[in-house]
């Protein structure tokens, strides 16, 4: 099976536990409280399991741990690009809309799909993407959507948990022993929560809206062809610049740039004074688009690198 259809298989499973997220919400099962309960447990001990668990199944390197910082890097470099980028094509009231373009759902979507399709080690290294990618949310993205310097948290750019969890698998990468097989274990049994618990409260949401909100916004269109398209099409164009030559690196950085606008379209937009409703649109239509243009994209970068 080539890689394409790899992914669109992948993707194809990850929608239908979305399909179950949204029945157990119109049961009534996943009330608000439930989901606002799930996300808070998934991404403060469930998704950081995973970082720590894709850690501790790797044997040290430093080659390994030089190709970490290098994902780092090359994560920041792909921000910029695309804040560069958008200065052009988008106006600066659209404040919202830039953050939908410039940040991607590592978390709930790439992870999920790079653990799927390329394991534990494409995990390892998406960890970088991941970091980088919460230190300009909640730094550059924090200002851009409030447009106030001074609400910018430097302090959750070093404590949120996914920082947190990279520095304890970081730790536990680079100790000269193995960990006991029982504790290893359990971290990987809880980590395997990840990709079920995530895409099922990602699939809740779309209960909260109606088809005619999230569809039939045109300039949102814009926006997801923006953050689909243009901005995964120029990441992968950096992508194969880079000097990388493990195709588990090139496999990250390529899911990790190439996935839907991040939750915190959304969720920041309620705490900062953005527009929420129209944030939680951006990420639902990204979403649903994405399971054509993932596919897409991978396909360009398999004829370029992968």
């Amino acid at each position: 099976m080539t890689i394409v259809a790899l992914i669109f298989v992948k993707l194809l499973v990850l929608f239908l536990l979305m399909g179950a997220g949204l029945f157990l919400a119109y049961r009534h099962i996943f009330t608000k409280e439930i989901t606002l309960e799930l996300s808070k447990l998934l991404t403060r001990f469930v998704a950081p399991s995973l970082f720590i668990s894709s850690f501790i199944s790797q044997s040290f390197s430093w080659e390994k741990l030089l190709l970490l910082l290098a994902v780092m890097a090359s994560a920041f470099l792909i921000i910029v690009s695309r804040i560069f980028l958008l200065s052009f094509l988008l106006p600066k009231s659209r404040n919202t809309d830039k953050y939908a373009v410039l940040f991607a759902n590592v978390g709930f979507m790439g992870t999920p799909l790079a653990l799927a399709v390329g394991g534990k080690e494409a995990v390892f290294f998406i960890s970088g993407f991941v970091v980088a990618n919460q230190i300009m949310q909640w730094t550059y993205g924090i200002y851009l959507i409030s447009q106030k310097q001074s609400v910018i948290n430097l302090r959750a750019v070093f404590i949120n948990p996914a920082t947190i969890a990279t520095a304890v698998g970081l730790f536990c990468f680079l100790l000269p022993f193995k960990l006991p097989g029982v504790l290893v274990d359990a971290i990987d049994t809880f980590a395997l929560l990840n990709t079920p618990l995530s895409t099922l409260v990602l699939g809740s949401y779309f209960y909260k809206t109606t088809f005619k909100e999230i569809f039939l916004y045109r300039p949102a269109y814009y926006t997801a062809f923006l953050r689909l398209f243009v901005t995964s099409f120029i990441s992968i164009l950096l992508i194969w610049l880079l000097p990388f030559h493990s195709s588990a690196v090139k496999l990250a950085l390529t899911i990790a740039a190439i996935s839907p606008a991040a939750m915190n379209t959304a969720l920041l937009s309620q705490v900062y004074g953005g527009d929420y409703e129209y944030g939680s649109r951006l990420v639902l239509l990204t979403t649903v688009l994405s399971l054509v243009s993932i596919p897409l994209m991978v396909g360009i970068a398999s004829f370029l690198y992968l």
